[in-house]
């Protein structure tokens, strides 16, 4: 528990000097590298023959070319639709039938990593490029293009933030209070009372933090915004949790101690961004 505590201190005193003081293109070859080297750690538990792992590197890295060569607020909202649809659908198999999710993840691993770690990724720098503002300008390339980060950093921060709530807050709780398996066949250390805290502590502290400090008049909409978001932290977990499973492997990698594989900490960001794209900025 002190390592993985350790290692998020350091992880998010790292990620805020970046998201505050670094150029553009700095965050966004930092976010690629992040995807990429979590789509690495996702072939290396799903995936055993060499050549095929080459060959999901070349596509992955070939379409993220293509996705920057043609970039456009019609690409980005047409992504950000498919990417909810399909992890409406990756809840909805969660809940009624798991079985077909293991066999899919088993039978094609390399496809379903693909889609999801990329679309994240596009989301990911594509953030905020539909307002009317960014899209008057036209950025061809999108964060890569930009020339300042400001206000965008603020929502990148945002994510951060809200993500790591939910994360830390789910993790105290089950360990404390924890008594109810969750999802015991794929993640046997959930419980529902870290799931319960991980939605409503980050939502309360935003929701005072807006208030009190901000001075900002929350809507409904925006309550119930930030509660699927951290339902959706735990889907992406879960996500994860049931590819280790199908491949008995504990963590996706060792790079982080505490934490495992830096797709073990990317897992509940990759609906998440999504949602975000599509509440603010759609």
């Amino acid at each position: 528990m002190l390592n993985r505590i350790f290692t998020s201190i350091i992880l998010a005193s790292l990620l805020l000097t970046i998201l505050l003081f670094s150029h553009p293109l700095l965050i966004g070859a930092l976010f690629t590298l992040i995807f990429i080297y979590s789509y690495y750690e996702w072939l290396k538990i799903s995936c055993n023959n060499i050549k095929k792992i080459y060959f999901s590197f070349f596509l992955m890295l070939t379409a993220m070319f293509l996705l920057l060569e043609y970039s456009s607020v019609f690409l980005v909202r047409s992504l950000t639709y498919f990417s909810l649809t399909l992890w409406l659908f990756i809840f909805l198999i969660l809940i009624f039938n798991p079985s077909y999710l293991k066999k899919n993840l088993t039978n094609n691993s390399e496809i379903f990593g693909f889609i999801l770690i990329i679309t994240a990724w596009y989301m990911a720098i594509s953030l905020g490029y539909t307002s009317v503002t960014i899209t008057q300008n036209s950025y061809k390339y999108l964060i890569f293009s930009s020339t300042e980060l400001s206000p965008l950093n603020y929502y990148y921060l945002f994510i951060i933030t809200l993500v790591s709530l939910s994360d830390i807050s789910g993790y105290v709780i089950g360990r404390i209070f924890g008594k109810r398996k969750l999802y015991e066949s794929i993640s046997p250390n959930k419980t529902y009372e870290g799931f319960i805290a991980s939605i409503i502590f980050p939502t309360l502290i935003f929701y005072c933090y807006f208030i009190l400090f901000q001075s900002y008049s929350l809507l409904i909409t925006d309550i119930l915004f930030m509660l699927l978001c951290c339902i959706y932290c735990t889907i992406g977990d879960l996500l994860v949790s049931t590819l280790k499973r199908c491949f008995n492997a504990k963590d996706t990698g060792n790079l982080l101690p505490g934490h495992g594989g830096v797709l073990d900490r990317l897992d509940s960001y990759l609906p998440v961004i999504a949602i975000i794209q599509f509440w603010i900025f759609i």
